[in-house]
């Protein structure tokens, strides 16, 4: 069986990006899974992994770190539906995983920043306070979302620029099916889906589009989460 140890909010919500790739990948390879939940003060469920970081995968006696090392582990240990078809696929992919860790997840973060900390479970609270306002700068996230926001919603759709271009013209990143790729960029919006209201999309961008195929897609996987 295999078991993937999952960042978990109060309500059962399930917000990291990253998990979200792992557990699309998963749904891609058609493999079934137990989900872990796993707070930020839980870190002892993934010592077995030599990891601080979610998500973990464990499958039989391996354990896998990393989103990406994830996918690439599964596309070795079970070759049907690859999630890399060719060389050239995992390529664009790990570029695309790239630029959605620095362009896309960078612009996300500040605009939904206070959402994050209102929405984690009590006994983590302190861990986000303390690691997110470390990073910030300040611990009010409140006043620091709210600046972000005059200009953020903005510099993230002028960052998703790259994602528009190819599905004004494609049902995904992919080309006619999903991939990785799109794996990546949903697990973004998945993160500001589970804990923030703010619409990140105008309806009428491609991007809002794409973005509904893949809330349906996997039996509704993603629209079914516990949404803000």
């Amino acid at each position: 069986m295999i078991t993937l140890y999952d960042l978990v909010f109060q309500n059962d919500r399930r917000p990291s990006p990253f998990c979200w790739r792992a557990k699309f990948a998963l749904a891609h390879k058609g493999l079934p899974w137990k989900d872990e939940p796993t707070g930020f003060t839980e870190k002892h469920k993934i010592a077995f992994a030599d990891s601080q970081l979610l998500p973990v995968l464990k499958d039989s006696e391996t354990a896998v770190k990393d989103s990406w090392a994830i996918a690439c582990h599964l596309d070795k240990a079970y070759p049907d539906k690859p999630l890399f078809a060719t060389e050239q696929e995992l390529l664009a992919a790990q570029l695309a995983n790239g630029w959605v860790d620095i362009a896309i997840n960078g612009a996300i973060f500040p605009i939904v920043v206070a959402d994050l900390v209102e929405r984690v479970r009590p006994e983590d609270k302190a861990y986000i306070i303390e690691s997110r306002g470390k990073r910030l700068g300040t611990a009010d996230f409140g006043g620091f979302q709210a600046r972000a926001r005059e200009k953020g919603v903005a510099t993230l759709r002028t960052a998703l620029e790259p994602a528009r271009r190819v599905l004004r013209e494609r049902k995904f990143l992919g080309g006619t099916r999903s991939n990785y790729a799109d794996y990546a960029l949903f697990g973004s919006f998945m993160w500001a889906h589970v804990t923030s209201p703010l619409a990140l999309l105008e309806s009428d961008d491609p991007i809002y589009t794409w973005r509904e195929r893949m809330f349906d897609a996997f039996d509704g996987m993603g629209r079914k989460a516990k949404a803000a």
